[in-house]
């Protein structure tokens, strides 16, 4: 019961971002509105990683909990929009199978593409249930589970400011800037 009251400020803080997000437009930028996900869903079953990946890790953590640790650790310091559109490009990979087998584990731990579990163990980081910044990437996971279109189906992403242009920058297709992060697609320019 104790953890029951702890939990009742975060359950209404994120149903109340719930609420204003479907009143208020998320989108300072190219992505539209309208197409933010809504609805709350599940996440896809998990799976064993890849046998393609040179770097072999593996989570105790639910799909749910991983997809949003991504999240919180690529983009804690940008707006609900940023987040969105960050978890939008773990679902997109795992859809069309970018880098991906389809599973979260195997999108988000897949060696060399998510800078946050770069040399580091996914055990070792935990989801805090009293982080607001974590609860958001929780919810923003959440709300593009239903396939809408958020980043115009960027599977790529970087931040300009923190890192040096990749080469893929160069030759995809820039489809979204929201906050400090670029969107891109797989087609080329």
């Amino acid at each position: 019961m104790k953890q029951n009251k702890r939990l009742l400020p975060f359950i209404l803080i994120i149903g109340l971002e719930t609420f204003f997000l479907c009143l208020i437009p998320v989108s300072p930028t190219h992505v539209n509105s309208a197409d933010i996900a809504l609805v709350l869903s599940s996440s896809s079953p998990g799976s064993s990683l890849p046998l393609e990946m040179t770097q072999t890790k593996d989570s105790t953590h639910s799909d749910d909990t991983l997809a949003a640790l991504t999240i919180y650790l690529e983009a804690r310091g940008e707006s609900f929009a940023g987040k969105l559109g960050v978890a939008a490009v773990i679902r997109n990979r795992m859809t069309h199978k970018y880098h991906s087998d389809g599973t979260v584990k195997g999108t988000v731990l897949r060696a060399k593409q998510f800078e946050p579990w770069i040399g580091r163990n996914p055990n070792e980081v935990k989801f805090d249930q009293t982080n607001r910044k974590m609860q958001e990437s929780l919810l923003a996971w959440r709300l593009v589970q239903d396939g809408r279109k958020v980043v115009d189906g960027a599977v790529l992403f970087y931040n300009p400011k923190l890192v040096k242009t990749p080469h893929w920058a160069q030759v995809n297709r820039k489809v979204a800037q929201i906050g400090g992060h670029e969107f891109f697609n797989k087609h080329t320019i």
